[in-house]
């Protein structure tokens, strides 16, 4: 999904991303044979959630995590990724303690950049792009915010030619190009706490036929096309019926009376300033000052809420049509996701849910965890069974939860109600917006 826009890449940490390009070298070229025919050079496009982000961070020990690299692994074919060293871009995040409150911490260091950076990747997926991104933008010559600087970490190397992921991707020559682009024109709505700075439907649909049109008409690709999850589903938002038992409980205050003070409904939807204004509130009266009420960006109204879900229903639609008019497989995530929302899912005789710590999202409340993302790979293997008539293995995804070390009974999460930490949530701020970030340190060596 995205960065502050272009934020998932976290100021501090990323700021050296592009810099330190000087790793171990591994891995070359991808084209090998396939177990599974048709798929001897793929490669994938996206954004965070198809580089195997997690936690805050793009960090080697992580990203063969993905749901990209469980299906090569399941299909028997090669799929090179950009590692990124230790701590990560940008420095990963860590459970330090389940609470309650959770304490989430970011480890501390930055990255030395690539730890293949002789290597080609063929998942080219960058955290942070937009639609048009993803068909425009390349390395910057002279990268300046967070997200030049994670496009330059996964587009620059091993050579820094300036081509954008589409035009990256018809380079390659595919086989077989999964697409999932477009979660970050919506989630953008979530940090802003408003649908009015959602990607508008008409360049939407402009720019993903931009996008479709080449992909078919320049490659012999299969193309395997996922849709948009409802973004107001992801755990960086808090709901409204939380915010309100914690600071009952904090204020002994009836929760009623905790939302007439804070001006929010049980319904809404709280982003990472609306956390920080509740936690300025509570310090108020704790003082016995009176609390402001949240701003109209600190939150998603019901009707707000409404409308982000309309919106992205009409980029799905357009995805669709797409999909269909280029011959694409079709993977609805959507209605998956959607699925698990509703009603969760069992697995090694837990209750798994998409609440925070909840077992199927990470800690940055929108990157899923190793749990979340083979599941989300099964989907993708059923569509392409479905689609080509193959026979794909199924992940194992009851193996997956049980060394899984934030799935739930790893854990043991002791609280009914548990909400993302304030300092997480401005970490998923910088994910989401990284167009807005520009106070870096100056790149290093490159």
């Amino acid at each position: 999904m995205k960065l502050n826009r272009h934020c998932l890449l976290g100021v501090c940490a990323l700021a050296v991303v592009a810099g330190g390009i000087f790793g171990c070298s591994s891995g070359s070229s991808s084209s090998s044979k396939s177990t599974t025919p048709g798929f001897d050079t793929t490669v994938v496009i996206g954004d965070s959630l198809s580089a195997g982000f997690q936690n805050g961070s793009l960090l080697d020990t992580q990203q063969p995590n993905g749901w990209a690299s469980l299906v090569a692994k399941q299909a028997g074919f090669k799929l090179v990724l950009p590692l990124v060293a230790p701590p990560g871009a940008p420095a990963v995040l860590q459970l330090a303690s389940i609470g309650p409150p959770p304490v989430i911490t970011q480890a501390s260091g930055t990255t030395s950049g690539r730890d293949n950076p002789d290597a080609q990747p063929y998942d080219i997926a960058v955290p942070g792009h937009l639609l048009d991104d993803l068909i425009n933008r390349g390395p910057a010559l002279i990268p300046t915010s967070n997200e030049d600087i994670i496009t330059e970490l996964v587009l620059g190397l091993p050579l820094s030619i300036g081509r954008s992921q589409m035009n990256e991707a018809i380079h390659l020559k595919p086989t077989a190009l999964f697409v999932w682009i477009g979660s970050n024109d919506a989630l953008v709505a979530d940090e802003a706490g408003t649908p009015a700075v959602m990607t508008p439907i008409s360049s939407f649909t402009t720019e993903y036929q931009q996008l479709m049109t080449p992909l078919k008409g320049q490659t012999k690709a299969t193309l395997i096309v996922a849709n948009i999850p409802d973004v107001t589903a992801v755990p960086y938002l808090t709901p409204g019926a939380v915010i309100e038992a914690e600071v009952s409980a904090a204020t002994k205050l009836p929760p009623a009376t905790v939302g007439a003070l804070l001006g929010i409904q049980a319904t809404d939807l709280v982003n990472a300033t609306g956390l920080g204004h509740v936690q300025s509130d509570l310090a108020a009266l704790a003082k016995g000052q009176a609390p402001t009420p949240l701003t109209d960006a600190e939150f998603l109204n019901a009707t707000e809420i409404a409308q982000v879900q309309s919106t992205v229903d009409q980029y799905n639609a357009v995805i669709e049509q797409q999909a269909t008019s280029a011959g694409a497989i079709l993977v609805d995530m959507h209605a998956y996701i959607q699925q698990l929302q509703q009603s969760g899912i069992t697995i090694n005789n837990y209750p798994a849910t998409t609440s925070f710590l909840g077992g199927l999202f990470g800690l940055d409340g929108i990157h899923p965890t190793n749990t979340g993302y083979a599941l989300i790979a099964n989907q993708y293997i059923a569509a392409i069974n479905a689609g080509l008539k193959t026979s794909i293995p199924a992940v194992d995804v009851t193996s997956v939860a049980a060394s899984d070390p934030l799935f739930g009974p790893n854990i043991k999460p002791n609280a009914s109600a548990v909400s993302i930490p304030l300092a997480a949530a401005r970490q998923a701020d910088m994910l989401i917006s990284p167009h807005r970030s520009a106070s870096m340190k100056p790149l290093g060596n490159r």
